[in-house]
């Protein structure tokens, strides 16, 4: 139905308990299907480095990409790039080229606390540009970045733009009638049209529509038939209206 997956891992003790929100992973997840990319998982777990290590290798072995966030500071509960190199089986590294960037940046104040911040598991890869001062670690198909909402979207943007799968459409079919009395001729539509992803959500106390439809494909022709059968279907005179990519030549 769609091209590349991707799982994204939260990482912190503060986002468990509420104390701080996660905006990480819909920012992530929002801009991977941009590209094309199905976001099939969103995990948030703690700063434990045994969970961070079983859940990293999971996801690393269900998903062509997986991204994390938090964990990458200096102090005792930053320990994302211990649990990836345990659940990996690789042991942590002083990166010579992050190093570089502390030592440059620190100069004689570069405690081992900051130098911390330049460990990486064995093998890992960096990647650079102009927009970041900080290089991205890759390991494997794990990219690591921070949990700090303002560096994690500067850092994702550079993946983002190195990501080149086909788009993923999105057409918005709204439905005048309740969810239960279109379920039937929903079950068809869904039967029929393998290569399009259906979403059926029913709203309250709005007097306009009762039910919103999401139609999402990489596919246009397949989705271009899904909208049709829907607007010739049993149910046509309940379409409200249709909003999406060339929704208005449908």
């Amino acid at each position: 139905m769609f091209n590349k997956t991707a799982g994204i891992i939260i990482i912190g003790d503060e986002v468990l308990s509420g104390k701080v929100e996660d905006v990480n992973s819909g920012f992530a997840a929002r801009g991977l299907r941009l590209k094309g990319i199905d976001v099939r998982r969103i995990s948030v777990i703690s700063d434990d480095i045994n969970e961070i290590a079983a859940e990293t290798t999971a996801f690393s072995q269900k998903y062509d990409y997986v991204f994390t966030s938090g964990g990458l500071g200096p102090t005792h509960d930053d320990v994302t790039i211990e649990g990836i190199s345990n659940g990996f089986g690789v042991k942590v590294a002083i990166n010579d080229d992050l190093k570089a960037i502390l030592s440059a940046h620190y100069g004689d104040k570069l405690t081992p606390e900051r130098l911390k911040m330049a460990e990486v598991p064995a093998s890992s890869g960096l990647i650079k540009h102009s927009s970041i001062k900080f290089p991205i670690i890759q390991y494997k198909n794990v990219y690591i970045l921070p949990g700090q909402p303002e560096l994690f979207r500067d850092k994702f943007k550079v993946l983002q733009d190195g990501f080149n799968e086909r788009p993923i459409l999105l057409v918005k079919v709204y439905i005048t009638e309740y969810e239960s009395e279109i379920a039937p001729f929903l079950n068809i539509i869904v039967a029929e049209n393998k290569a399009v992803k259906i979403g059926s959500y029913p709203v309250m106390h709005n007097a306009e529509y009762r039910v919103m439809l999401t139609l999402e494909s990489v596919d246009p022709e397949a989705l271009k038939k899904t909208v049709s059968m829907i607007t010739n279907g049993s149910f046509n005179d309940k379409v409200l209206r249709i909003e999406g990519q060339a929704a208005d030549k449908w």
